[in-house]
């Protein structure tokens, strides 16, 4: 099934989901990704239209045990190096700001 882009993803979108994502777009770049995505959007119809009955699925190659690493305990940064290239710590821990409604900051 064809999704018609040019009437799914316009600038009103695009604004819509920055705003959700906290991204302040100026204008110039709201037409750039509107058009970018509208791009996209019409390539995956594209593709969708390819026959593809006759294509067997794919199969990841077998890996041999050579090729996978050990799944071991393993050395990790010092707290306080790690520590060392926060912007922000407290306690011990590394400090973010509050991202969701809900918490206070302080």
């Amino acid at each position: 099934m064809a999704i018609q882009a040019e009437h799914v993803i316009d600038e009103d979108l695009v604004r819509h989901i920055a705003f959700l994502i906290r991204l302040d777009l100026s204008d110039a770049e709201v037409a750039t990704y509107s058009q970018q995505l509208r791009a996209i959007v019409d390539y995956v119809d594209r593709l969708a239209e390819v026959d593809v009955e006759e294509v067997p699925p794919y199969q990841q190659p077998p890996m041999g045990r050579t090729q996978l690493r050990v799944d071991g305990v393993m050395e990790s940064m010092a707290r306080d190096d790690f520590l060392a290239n926060a912007p922000q710590q407290q306690d011990g821990f590394v400090r973010v700001p509050v991202v969701l409604g809900g918490g206070e900051e302080g």
